[in-house]
């Protein structure tokens, strides 16, 4: 029998157990990847972020995993990401629970000074003080998102919320004092 005559069965038994390309493997799984991600995240920036990381896990083992039949790939593929959404969501939740109480431990309730006076007092704080209150007040950054563009640890984050609220509560009562 030549290789044109092959039956559909031994081209399929065929097509399971040749080594795919990454690009194919890519193709293949990662709308599923995505899926699996949104489910646990529910975050559709963490969720890429978690299937990417696993495409560069899957990418270290690829030769090893390369020959492996589909279903039992696209499996393989589906635990990676499934773990890495859940790391993702467990620090998520870590994160979380300590924004809570940070949120609330400034002294000063900035409701009650005009825009004018926040802004001005803002300009004068430490570049670090404002920078942190810019991005979470203005832009509206979670802390989480903070700490990846600061590079800097989440105690580090909440601290400098903390001192930048009270910095800046000292400024704006020094101005009224003056007024």
């Amino acid at each position: 029998m030549s290789a044109k005559e092959k039956t559909e069965d031994e081209v399929m038994t065929d097509d399971k157990h040749s080594n795919i390309s990454f690009e194919e493997m890519y193709i293949n799984n990662r709308k599923l990847m995505m899926y699996t991600a949104m489910n646990i995240l529910n975050n559709f920036a963490d969720a890429e972020d978690c299937v990417s990381e696993a495409f560069m896990k899957a990418m270290k083992i690829f030769p090893k995993i390369s020959g492996l039949e589909r279903p039992k790939l696209t499996s393989l593929l589906v635990i990676i990401v499934r773990n890495a959404a859940l790391d993702r969501y467990r620090k998520n939740q870590k994160v979380t629970a300590c924004e809570a109480p940070d949120e609330e431990a400034g002294t000063v309730h900035f409701d009650s000074y005009p825009f004018e006076s926040i802004y001005s007092g803002i300009r004068q704080l430490k570049d670090e003080y404002r920078d942190i209150l810019t991005l979470r007040y203005v832009y509206g950054y979670s802390v989480t998102e903070i700490i990846g563009m600061l590079d800097i640890s989440a105690d580090n984050a909440y601290k400098r919320i903390q001192r930048a609220k009270a910095e800046l509560g000292k400024i704006l009562e020094e101005e009224v004092g003056h007024d």
